[in-house]
């Protein structure tokens, strides 16, 4: 090959030239080149990081969904937990519902029924599913439903309302308590209201028969005129009932202390109550009587009957004592005129036998033959008789004065009728005193029979009365006076007749007698209203 023997140096040093020339431009673009290339790096560079951040982003947003499904899955999990709790707690609560005998209901703010529980079916006598949705006008009827529908809209208004009433049910008239509780949401509004119903029939008709009951025991008491009492042994202290405060002279409406009202005991009577608690205890019984004498502020005797019962007994003795208390005074003054009128029928019949042995005496005296002293026997006897009969005339209207004492002297009368002086202005006398003056009359007659004017054949008796005004009304005033008889001598006691005429006869008469023994005579000065009170 002959290559450099045909290249010439010029040709050479043009090649050269080209070369470096194309070897400068390579390397310019190799510089370029590197120069993209670098800046292509720094892309791919950045692009990675934008893409490792994406997916780390993409990562982290899948982590925070896996999470939320996590925490989602929970929820659920709980929620369901949670309504499974729910439908527990509200079917243990709609068994309670069910078995209380009130009427419970939710009733939404269009008044329908979303929940009533077992007892309406007993009350409306249907199932209470079959009430769900229904208006309570149609529930409760027309008539009911006006009668609550003001305190149903109270309710609607937000305040809790409620009422008692007879109402008519299906089931039959009950006296219900119905009460309405509003169902307030958040915002203020009410979603509905809470219906509770309770059946107080049974409580009323308790009620009204504890109040008749009360009633008649009040209308027992008072026509009873029975005072209530109760006394506590460890406060010491009694209350007492407005009648009793009148029997033991307190105003009615005052609250007298224990130590008042035991300063109207009369003495020893707080030692009698003692003992006859006691005794009753020892009986074994809780039960106590006694007869309970007081002393009035005017001093003015009154009895009272006391019934008790023991109460809460320790040790033997009772902590607290309830009773009544009825006055009895009339009853103890009957019982001692009874007394009296035993007493006195002792002697009235011992007084009669004097009296007919002094009659048959006289007249067997002054007669002069057995047919004339039989005669006088027997006219004096019957005179007795009738004196006896105006003693003993209970329904007796009234007799004349004159009439009276002829009747009562009648037996006491000698031969010719001149033992006896009457004078005075005829008057018609009420029963009582008519009665208590014939008692008189054939008292001091008996006692001059046996002592004084009459027990002679010389002795009289004058009976002279007048009419008096005193303080505005009239009294009588009569007076007996013996003449001609023995001398008389003043007993060293008075004697039953004496204190019979002095304090009995002044009793009935609601007046005054006075009895004298003059030397020459007795006297008897009566002063009596002319009244029948």
């Amino acid at each position: 090959m002959n290559t450099p023997e045909i290249l010439n140096t010029d040709a050479l040093l043009q090649r050269i030239e080209e070369l470096e020339r194309d070897n400068r431009e390579l390397h310019a673009k190799l510089c370029d080149q590197s120069v993209l290339s670098h800046a292509a790096a720094l892309r791919h560079e950045a692009q990675g990081r934008e893409h490792a951040q994406e997916m780390s982003s993409a990562t982290s947003r899948i982590e925070t969904l896996q999470d939320s499904r996590a925490s989602l899955q929970a929820s659920e999990r709980r929620l369901r937990e949670s309504e499974t709790r729910a439908r527990v707690s509200e079917k243990k609560l709609r068994q309670i519902a069910d078995n209380l005998p009130a009427l419970i209901a939710y009733v939404d703010a269009d008044q329908r029924y979303r929940f009533n529980n077992k007892a309406y079916e007993t009350w409306f006598c249907r199932p209470a599913k079959d009430l769900f949705g229904v208006h309570l006008r149609d529930a409760i009827g027309e008539l009911p439903y006006s009668r609550a529908k003001p305190f149903i809209e109270a309710a609607l208004a937000g305040k809790r309302s409620g009422h008692e009433w007879w109402a008519h049910f299906p089931g039959g008239l009950r006296f219900v308590k119905s009460e309405y509780i509003p169902d307030q949401r958040e915002d203020g509004s009410v979603a509905g209201f809470y219906v509770l119903a309770s059946d107080l029939t049974d409580v009323k008709e308790s009620q009204a028969a504890l109040t008749a009951s009360e009633a008649r025991l009040r209308l027992a008491i008072d026509a009873g005129r029975m005072a209530i009492w109760e006394a506590h042994t460890a406060t010491n202290t009694i209350t007492s009932s407005p009648e009793l405060n009148r029997l033991l002279g307190f105003p009615p409406d005052t609250s007298p202390s224990p130590e008042e009202i035991r300063s109207r005991y009369a003495p020893g009577e707080r030692e009698n109550l003692h003992r006859v608690a006691k005794e009753a205890l020892a009986r074994g019984d809780r039960y106590a009587e006694t007869e309970l004498e007081i002393i009035l502020p005017d001093s003015s005797p009154r009895w009272l009957l006391l019934r008790a019962e023991l109460l809460d007994i320790e040790n033997g003795v009772p902590g607290r004592a309830v009773g009544v208390a009825l006055d009895i005074t009339d009853r103890k003054r009957a019982e001692e005129h009874q007394q009296l009128l035993i007493n006195e029928l002792n002697h009235r019949v011992k007084n009669t036998l004097t009296t007919v042995q002094s009659i048959v005496t006289q007249s067997l005296r002054n007669a002069s033959t057995t047919m004339e002293a039989r005669d006088a026997v027997e006219g004096r006897l019957f005179a007795l008789s009738r004196a006896h009969d105006v003693l003993t005339r209970e329904n007796w209207d009234g007799a004349y004065l004159r009439e009276v004492i002829a009747h009562a002297v009648e037996p006491f009368q000698g031969n010719g009728g001149d033992r006896f002086e009457v004078s005075g202005n005829d008057i018609r006398l009420p029963p009582r005193i008519a009665l208590a003056i014939a008692m008189a009359i054939q008292e001091l007659g008996t006692n001059a029979v046996k002592y004084g004017a009459l027990s002679n054949e010389t002795g009289r008796v004058a009976i002279k009365w007048t009419i008096e005004d005193q303080e505005g009304a009239p009294h009588l005033r009569m007076v007996w006076e013996e003449m001609d008889g023995p001398s008389v001598v003043e007993p060293q006691r008075r004697g039953f007749g004496t204190r019979l005429i002095e304090r009995s006869l002044a009793q009935e008469l609601n007046g005054s007698v006075e009895i004298t023994f003059a030397r020459s005579g007795v006297v008897c000065t009566i002063n009596a209203p002319l009244t029948d009170s």
